[in-house]
């Protein structure tokens, strides 16, 4: 048994030894100013020659392959004391790299500066359509090989060159990746807004052979726009886009319209507007087999609120017009998933998932046609639209 004395010792001792891990140092520290965390990467086609301006960086020796892709980080400028930060390109860092390789243009990045590339903070990841309709397949191995880059990465296409979207100026003072992720979580509020689609999700369609869609981001006099959606086949290339009504279409058929307002011309006066606000969707899709015939049905019931209606002089409480706009809402979501359904047909593209839809209820007719299912079967298969709306709350004014 210890003596008082010794007893005294040892919880001495044990504290000491508590406090030296407590206040020792991270054995490999480095200080947040000295870290790249990249925001957001675009991944474009090399131009030949390259144009000059102000974001040129000398080009790095390609030892293997062609110079084929122009890879743009966009990592944040940290403030220093009293310096002043703002908005547009004052707030970022750019750099850039050209190769074949996503590995070696990384690495080639990170000679060019002082901080090394770290992409655990990731936002978004943009390719322009140039690079898209060639195919994103390869171009994701090294994203998916990197430990440190998330599943979650925000992936989109852009009709011209994605760098810009990542120099352009904002309207705010915000870093531009970190801005497109923020706006992109509006898309539930707004039906038009293509679904954003994860990293994680490109490469799961990807692996299972399955078509999929990418939202394509556009930026207007410092504003971002999400408005068309890009298809890729099963292989990994864009085959075409949709509009934003084949994309309200699209959510339909997928079932992941949430809510959103919709307007048509008032059957009271045409020169005016009747706006419908989707409150409660409810929608069933099937897959139904007869034989070697496969058809699809969709039934939906879409229940909301009279949001708008422009023309005052109409009773909002009559029975009669409010039957009027459910039935022409209905026929114009109607109108929605027909274009969006044949659109995916001409695309040869199911990215609506109704394949996943016949495997999981009629799995031995799957076994015969998953082969042949984007280019044939898809294609001739038609679909039964049955879509009802109601208007639960008219609204009263005064």
């Amino acid at each position: 048994m210890l003596k008082k004395g010794h007893l005294h010792t040892v919880i001495l001792a044990g504290v000491i030894f508590l406090m030296s891990f407590m206040v020792t140092g991270c054995w490999d520290r480095k200080e947040i100013e000295n870290r790249g965390f990249v925001l957001g990467g675009a991944i474009d086609k090399v131009i030949t020659p390259a144009p000059k301006g102000e974001y040129d960086l000398p080009h790095v020796t390609q030892e293997a392959g062609e110079r084929k892709y122009k890879v743009t980080v966009e990592m944040p400028r940290f403030k220093k004391g009293e310096e002043n930060v703002t908005g547009g390109k004052e707030n970022h860092y750019i750099f850039s790299g050209e190769g074949e390789s996503m590995f070696q243009i990384v690495r080639a990045i990170g000679a060019k500066t002082y901080f090394s590339p770290f992409f655990e903070d990731l936002q978004v990841l943009i390719f322009s359509e140039a690079v898209a309709r060639e195919g994103i397949k390869d171009l994701l191995d090294f994203g998916l090989r990197n430990p440190t880059m998330r599943r979650g990465v925000k992936v989109f296409v852009t009709p011209g060159r994605a760098e810009d979207i990542l120099k352009g100026k904002m309207q705010v003072a915000e870093i531009n990746s970190i801005f497109i992720a923020k706006t992109s979580q509006n898309v539930k509020m707004t039906p038009r807004f293509a679904t954003v689609t994860s990293l994680g999700e490109v490469a799961q369609a990807i692996r299972a052979k399955r078509s999929f869609g990418v939202a394509e981001i556009v930026m207007e006099n410092g504003d971002v726009k999400l408005t068309k959606g890009a298809i890729f086949n099963a292989e990994g290339k864009m085959v075409g886009e949709l509009d934003e009504w084949e994309i309200v279409g699209g959510k339909i058929i997928r079932r992941v319209l949430k809510e959103g307002a919709f307007s048509i011309p008032n059957p009271a006066n045409p020169e005016k507007l009747a706006v419908f606000e989707v409150v409660e969707p409810r929608i069933k899709v099937n897959s139904h087999v007869d034989g070697d015939k496969l058809w699809f049905t969709l039934e939906a019931e879409l229940a909301g609120h009279l949001g708008e209606n422009t023309e005052t002089e109409q009773k909002a409480l009559d029975p009669v017009f409010l039957m009027a706009v459910e039935r022409a809402m209905a026929d114009e979501f109607t109108r929605m998933v027909q274009v969006a359904y044949h659109k995916h047909q001409e695309l040869r593209a199911d990215a609506l998932g109704l394949g996943s839809l016949v495997y999981r209820q009629h799995p031995e007719y799957w076994n015969m046609v998953k082969d042949r299912w984007d280019e044939e079967v898809f294609p001739q298969t038609p679909i039964d639209v049955n879509i009802k709306v109601i208007i639960r709350r008219p609204g009263m004014i005064s």
